[in-house]
């Protein structure tokens, strides 16, 4: 079968679409015929040095896939042969095949594609784990989301309105960007390549700031939506971006004079049980309508290299996939 492998961390010339075996599904396991696979911010960081591997080179790229259950492991009573199913893989989602723990697995909602379903295993629970367990907004609060028009940002916008959050604040790039995540339920939509950008927010919130920032970025426009928060206000620093960065002195010295509180979030590092229990009512929410999904990005297998690049760039909406 065709799959892409990393052989090395010096950027995108270190992926080879090659032939290899098969994989076997464990007991436990199944195997998926794959027919989209996610990527994300975090192998892209990967690639570049940047994120830490866990498997010896080379290895077959991909954290989560969607497709059809081709093979049950012999202990696999939840799913048969058929099933539509998207789940976080075991042996690299940039394949015509990849195992995955059965216990994992999620069905794919009714209406779901195969291409829309790869953006809930770890983009999803990522956003929906993230509101839950770490932010905890509540609903007279105002909540700041980065990159709103990204992965994670175009759920937490929706996720935050379905919660009842009283005011939404998302920051994106561009004029469609903004006309989406405005369509998705946020109250005040700001183009942070604007100059006067903290001027909106500052104005948005009746300068008072805001009460949980969700700081996807660092550099200049995280230190800015830092800045913002209000007294007593809540920030929540996640994704592959931030994981190497320091926290400066000056935002130690914001935290004490302001009341104020930082929050860091891996959904990687969530207990299974936190996962698997988020798992249903997200799934409510888009069986329902309430949370919509976006995967308007294909690349076939022999084009990760553009897709890699397209999502660099932010070139792209919602979830980027590869499709065998």
């Amino acid at each position: 079968m065709k799959a892409v492998q990393l052989s090395g961390f010096t950027g995108l010339d270190s992926l080879k679409l090659v032939e290899i075996d098969r994989p076997t599904p464990s007991k436990d396991e199944v195997l998926i015929e794959v027919k989209a696979a996610g990527i994300n911010f975090a192998e892209l960081e990967m690639i570049r040095g940047r994120y830490p591997a866990t498997r010896p080179l080379p290895f077959t790229m991909g954290f989560e896939a969607s497709g059809i259950v081709a093979v049950l492991g012999s202990r696999v009573t939840n799913l048969k042969v058929g099933d539509r199913i998207a789940s976080i893989v075991s042996s690299g989602g940039y394949a015509d095949y990849a195992t995955a723990d059965a216990s994992i697995a999620i069905p794919i909602p009714h209406g779901v594609t195969f291409a829309e379903a790869t953006a809930i295993t770890i983009q999803g629970l990522s956003a929906y784990t993230l509101l839950k367990f770490a932010a905890r907004p509540q609903p007279d609060e105002s909540v700041l989301i980065q990159s709103a028009a990204g992965g994670v940002g175009l759920f937490l916008v929706q996720l935050a309105k379905a919660i009842g959050v009283k005011k939404v604040i998302a920051l994106a790039s561009s004029k469609q960007k903004l006309d989406l995540v405005k369509s998705l339920g946020a109250d005040f939509a700001i183009n942070y390549t604007e100059q006067d950008w903290v001027a909106q927010v500052e104005q948005a919130t009746g300068s008072r700031g805001v009460d949980v920032v969700l700081e996807a970025n660092s550099g200049e426009i995280g230190d800015k939506s830092f800045k913002l928060m209000a007294p007593f206000g809540r920030g929540v620093i996640y994704g592959a971006k931030n994981a190497h960065d320091s926290f400066p002195t000056e935002k130690v010295r914001q935290l004490i004079l302001k009341n104020q509180s930082v929050t860091g979030f891996n959904f990687p590092s969530l207990q299974p049980e936190q996962i698997r229990e988020s798992v249903p009512a997200l799934l409510e929410l888009i069986s329902s309508g309430q949370v919509r999904l976006f995967a308007n990005h294909a690349f076939g297998l022999e084009d990760v290299g553009r897709a890699f690049e397209a999502l660099s760039n932010r070139q792209t909406i919602g979830k980027v996939v590869l499709t065998p």
